[in-house]
């Protein structure tokens, strides 16, 4: 091995067994290995370190008999615990030897495990042992089918929970909740349908749903932070009225500060009608969006506002806007009758809106808003060339006229080009 300094002292061999395990955690875990031809002395240095990763790159380097030594030599030389395991990038169906690996990671204390396969029809299916890694904090699992035993006790130390296109039993999901009770992030991406979705979780920071539900119903989560909920079109043709009323939504969620919903949901929570009073519960939030918000639909627009008014904080608005052939003048009207916004946007400083066609309907909200937030500091929109109404240019003259209550608004209209968009 080279000397580490000019009098040929090898200084890096005799640090400390802790520097030299961060040292290789930094690496790769390929370059890691690579090390054993250092020296004697380094020849199995690798093998206490606390993080694997075999991720999509390595499945693609290595054909799968190859990967599979590798990964067994791997697991049969390493000494010590290992914290960190991540396995994805392949299908996962085609490795049977996984339930090995599984087996006996069980007995090296993982923290944090990620399995990702890409099988779009054959989910692995997690095996019983995966579910006695009580060690476990942060967990993620995309493209496999996921059932614990009937004795699961629960993860008791776990804070994250990540799970992408993920089947199992909608009725695990609530005892799955109760048994890891330090959940903090929990999300749900495209999962199992539900009928009702609940949530009882007091330690929940974050929540991210994406998928279908005919209702949700959040019960106990005074944590609550940040909230994601995009909900599937075509559940809400036939959507319970169960839990879907907006007091009945928010109630529980006192430290809410950024919320992120589809136009979908405004649908699902304006099923029951809006109250005559705002949400005091929402006193928190300082960020909202929408995505896919249809201009032209006076449920949407009216719990788009409806909710602003019940954020007195809020800071940040962005708002994705969607296209649906419904007539606009009850819309138009619906906002001209709003002279302000009641003092809920005075600490507004930024809006931005993508898919923006320069609609006279989408052009009234911005005129709302531009005489209500008195600390607005920007509006930003953009959208395809080919589906504005109207040119950049025109719509920032139409904006600039209006009254502001904000002397130093910034305006930026970007129209992009499809052939652009492409490069």
């Amino acid at each position: 091995m080279r000397s580490a300094t000019r009098s040929g002292v090898d200084t890096i061999s005799d640090l400390p067994c802790n520097v030299l395990d961060g040292i290789l955690g930094c690496l790769p875990l390929k370059d890691a290995v690579k090390t054993s031809i250092l020296s004697r002395d380094w020849r199995y240095k690798w093998v206490t370190r606390q993080e694997l990763e075999f991720d999509y790159q390595f499945f693609v380097t290595y054909a799968c008999n190859q990967a599979k030594a590798i990964i067994y030599q791997v697991l049969l030389l390493h000494k010590g615990p290992i914290l960190k395991f991540s396995l994805g990038g392949s299908n996962l169906t085609i490795y049977p030897d996984i339930d090995h690996w599984i087996l006996f990671l069980s007995k090296k204390n993982v923290q944090e495990f990620t399995l990702c396969g890409n099988g779009l029809n054959n989910r692995y299916h997690l095996p019983s042992h995966f579910f006695t890694f009580h060690h476990l904090r942060h967990l993620k699992v995309d493209r496999c089918s996921f059932h614990p035993p009937p004795d699961f006790k629960g993860f008791e130390k776990l804070i994250n929970l990540d799970l992408h296109f993920v089947t199992f039993d909608p009725a695990i999901l609530r005892n799955l909740i109760f048994r890891c009770p330090l959940l903090e992030r929990l999300t749900l991406r495209w999962c199992t349908n539900f009928d009702t979705l609940e949530i009882d979780a007091p330690n929940l920071k974050c929540f991210d749903f994406r998928g279908n539900s005919k209702s949700i119903c959040f019960k106990n989560v005074p944590m609550l932070e940040k909230l994601i909920v995009h909900l599937n079109s075509r559940v809400l043709m036939v959507a319970s009225p169960v839990c879907s009323n907006i007091t009945k939504f928010f109630c529980h969620m006192p430290c809410l500060m950024q919320l992120d919903i589809s136009g979908h949901l405004l649908e699902y929570l304006t099923m029951g009608g809006l109250p005559e009073n705002h949400l005091t519960v929402l006193n928190n939030v300082k960020s909202f969006s929408v995505r896919g918000m249809f201009f032209r639909s006076i449920k949407h627009v009216s719990g788009v506002i409806y909710l602003i008014k019940s954020f007195p904080k809020l800071q940040k608005l962005t708002i994705e806007c969607g296209m649906k052939s419904e007539p606009v003048e009850p819309v138009v009207q619906y906002l001209q009758d709003q002279s302000s916004l009641c003092g809920a946007v005075k600490l507004l400083q930024k809006v931005h809106m993508s898919m923006f066609s320069g609609l006279e309907v989408e052009m009234e909200f911005l005129r709302l808003i531009l005489a209500s937030a008195p600390v607005l500091e920007e509006i930003s929109a953009w959208n395809y060339e080919h589906l504005l109404c109207l040119s950049s240019r025109e719509i920032m003259d139409n904006m600039k006229q209006y009254q502001r209550a904000s002397p130093n608004v910034k305006f930026i209209v970007d129209e992009v080009v499809v052939e652009d968009a492409l490069l």
